[in-house]
């Protein structure tokens, strides 16, 4: 059994280092190898990483130009004929072998493609995005105005993010979407669906795949028993407008491309208009925030 673990950097830190010594752990009875894709990082975290971790089963890939998330991906998976492909954040640690029962899982369900698991904060608390619905125009406005915590208990008022709801799983299950911050796909998945959508620089490529996914034939799987921390937004303390920026602009990309002949111009045209809205208020209080810090 062959495992690939692509990890694409952007200026982590010591938590590259962080993320390829945890995969060290990962089972001997799986072939494995890591690829690391670095985006023209300019802090120290390749150098680091380099230092802390010369295993001969890490590839090094160095980028000029920071090409997005999906590219950089794409690179490695293109190539790839691992059995499984593993797509992990760098600034994310596996704990208590979870690639080895998400593994154990996705081989008993072959008609899983794709699965994901229980990711936490530092702190141990649950991380919503590890367990998703497919956005509708409603929910995305719900959760672009934080209505759901405006309202909190209403029924209506959902956000389509529920990781932090799933304290009680207990068995493997199906759901629409999991996290971009770690996957693993079945490699006769990843041929028959196809690379991630460059279109997107960061954020809702994840969203879109999953989507892509469950149009197909491939169903996308939630392991509870497995965990991974996840130091949310590492890469993304450095540059929070242009985050924000691309996040947004993944939103309407998504929309446009699945939802373009399902709902009548009027309400993609509110969709459209809350998007940036949202990027306004959010980009707003980000840097009233970096004044005062």
């Amino acid at each position: 059994m062959k495992l690939h673990f692509v990890v694409v950097n952007y200026n982590s830190g010591e938590w590259l280092s962080r993320a390829l010594k945890s995969i060290g752990g990962v089972s001997n009875s799986f072939e494995w190898q890591v690829t690391v894709v670095d985006n023209a990082s300019t802090d120290e975290s390749m150098k680091i990483a380099q230092h802390n971790n010369p295993h001969p089963g890490i590839d090094w890939v160095f980028n000029e130009d920071n090409i997005g998330f999906a590219a950089a991906n794409n690179q490695v998976l293109k190539e790839s004929q691992a059995d499984y492909v593993v797509l992990m954040n760098p600034d994310c640690e596996l704990k208590d072998h979870s690639v080895d029962r998400i593994i154990s899982v996705m081989d008993d369900l072959t008609d899983w493609g794709m699965a994901g698991c229980k990711i936490v904060n530092e702190d141990g608390s649950l991380q919503p995005t590890c367990k998703r619905r497919f956005p509708t125009p409603w929910s995305a406005l719900v959760r672009m105005f934080l209505l759901d915590k405006i309202f909190k208990g209403f029924g209506k008022f959902q956000n389509f993010d529920y990781g932090d709801k799933v304290e009680s799983d207990e068995q493997p299950h199906t759901v629409e979407a999991i996290s971009g911050a770690f996957m693993v796909v079945r490699q006769p998945a990843l041929r028959d669906v196809g690379l991630l959508d460059e279109g997107y620089f960061m954020h809702c490529e994840d969203l879109d795949w999953c989507k892509r996914f469950s149009e197909s034939s491939w169903k996308v799987g939630f392991v509870p028993h497995a965990v991974v921390e996840h130091a949310k937004g590492v890469s993304s303390r450095s540059r929070p407008i242009r985050v924000l920026w691309t996040l947004h602009k993944g939103m309407n990309r998504f929309f446009d491309k699945f939802y373009k002949n399902t709902y009548a111009w009027p309400i993609r045209y509110v969709v459209k208009i809350g998007i940036g809205v949202s990027f306004i208020l959010r980009a707003t209080s980000s840097y009233a925030r970096s004044l005062f810090n």
